[in-house]
């Protein structure tokens, strides 16, 4: 029995240390040319001096006076939306996060604010960005803004789109405490409201979650990872100016808008028997509350083809279509739910055909030890047909590891792709890439990057990053 005690100490002594892990950062973003202080939450980033990466190089994120605290530091010429943040140090990499570059003022919501009277005493301004935490079971964050008689207001909240476990919904209140508006879903678990004041005059926003994924119970949930960032404006609404049936010749790419109930863009083009087309509608895509039907009409009217979804998880119509004779034709766009808002924007694109390669990867993040391999495992989908050999290959390899190129079917498939280090490779943290390519004619040569999805439980709709093309590679030094 001892000397079996001493050999099961032994393996755990000789196990391998786990690398960070990431569950929460806050404030989630910060604006435009600013330098934002950020506290973090995960196991091991306390210790071993954490170090920070990015997927833009506009921004930088260094330690702090204290551990768990970090300095995000974001350039004037950064462009607002959506990035990546990972932490190492030398056992790994944590799985990536969500943060935001923002356009607007930035606030830290004022605790206590779980009633109209605390929130009334601190009330924010409006075109700002409140940075909130729900943090504890039952609570209920309350903010108050001023609002102006028939200015529009919108009220967009990112909680779940930035990996937050949870289900968010929001209250609008007026100074009575009576709700006038309430969101909860929108393209994905996160509540949007649009509203115009009827009077001068503060409203109120409560925010509040429930569990995902979703549990037996209906009770408000919180914890200090369910993080939020709550966007306020009143900026006017977007235009377009493409509401009438009109002429267009391929390849197009235009803007246009589903402005009232029951309507329909038409788009009339000339075809020649067997022109080949690729034409896609992006709504969901780009945060419109469209949801696209796409269809292609002849001259009489008749449909010969239509779409909705697209493959997968896309929600926006996609059509590869080859005109059956010469002629006029339309294609017709419209909403399934014949709805119509002047936000119920979209861009709608027409190009010839040609075949495309896409790649995804089994994970996000590898580890390999001097002196031995890992495997990549990579699906290709294929779209269309390639005349010429199709390879996988890894690149942005650290000194002392290699990886051979290998052949991928003409019809797509799962593909291994092995690293290997030398037993002399250093220790090493940083993203590599893995690339598909063609070897057709110049004109006609693809290469592009695979991309992992970004880890997250049970997705019930978009992220605001879904995907990512920098997978992470740690070399250990042979033990």
């Amino acid at each position: 029995m001892r000397a079996l005690f001493m050999m099961l100490l032994g393996c755990c002594g000789a196990a391998q240390a786990a690398p960070p892990s990431f569950e929460s950062i806050f404030p989630a973003g910060g604006k435009v040319g600013t330098q934002v202080e950020v506290k973090v939450a995960g196991k091991g980033l306390e210790k071993n001096s954490p170090q920070a990466w990015s997927s833009d190089p506009k921004l930088t994120i260094v330690t702090g006076k204290k551990p768990n605290l970090f300095q995000l530091g974001i350039s004037a010429d950064a462009a607002p939306g959506p990035r990546l943040l990972r932490f190492f140090t030398s056992e790994g990499a944590s799985a990536p996060r969500i943060i935001e570059v923002g356009r607007f003022e930035e606030l830290m919501e004022t605790e206590p604010n779980d009633t109209l009277v605390t929130a009334k005493a601190n009330p924010a301004k409006m075109n700002v960005t409140i940075n909130g935490v729900l943090e504890k079971a039952g609570d209920v964050d309350t903010h108050a803004f001023p609002v102006k008689k028939g200015q529009r207001i919108i009220l967009d909240l990112h909680g779940y789109g930035i990996g937050s476990a949870m289900d968010p919904a929001m209250r609008l209140l007026n100074e009575q405490g009576v709700e006038i508006e309430a969101g909860h879903d929108t393209h994905n678990l996160d509540p949007r409201i649009e509203h115009t004041p009827t009077a001068n005059g503060t409203l109120f926003v409560q925010i509040f979650a429930f569990s995902h994924p979703p549990a037996a119970d209906v009770a408000f949930k919180g914890s200090a990872h369910h993080v939020y960032r709550l966007t306020v404006t009143d900026e006017p609404r977007k235009t377009s100016q493409l509401n009438e049936p009109k002429t267009i010749s391929v390849p197009t790419v235009l803007t246009g808008c589903i402005a009232k109930a029951r309507e329909e863009d038409v788009f009339s083009f000339t075809a020649k028997k067997g022109h080949d087309l690729q034409i896609t509608v992006r709504a969901q895509a780009i945060r419109s509350p469209l949801d696209a039907i796409l269809r292609i009409e002849d001259a009489d009217g008749k449909t010969l083809q239509q779409a909705d979804d697209g493959a997968k998880e896309n929600l926006d119509p996609a059509l590869h279509w080859k005109a059956p004779k010469d002629g006029e034709f339309k294609f017709v766009i419209a909403d399934r739910f014949h709805q119509g808002s002047a936000d119920h924007l979209y861009e709608f694109s027409v190009k010839a055909f040609a075949p495309s390669l896409t790649g995804t990867l089994d994970t996000h993040v590898y580890r390999l030890e001097a002196g031995k391999n890992v495997e990549v495992k990579l699906t290709v989908k294929v779209d269309g047909k390639f005349t010429s050999k199709i390879q996988a290959r890894a690149v942005n390899l650290p000194a002392g590891v290699i990886a051979e190129s290998v052949d991928v079917p003409a019809k797509g498939g799962e593909v291994k792709l092995t690293l290997k280090a030398a037993t002399d490779a250093a220790a090493s943290q940083a993203p590599f890439a893995v690339e598909i390519v063609t070897s057709e004619p110049p004109e006609a040569a693809q290469v592009v990057l695979a991309s992992y999805v970004i880890p997250f439980t049970e997705p019930r709709g978009d992220l605001l990053i879904m995907s990512d093309t920098h997978p992470w590679l740690t070399v250990v030094e042979k033990k």
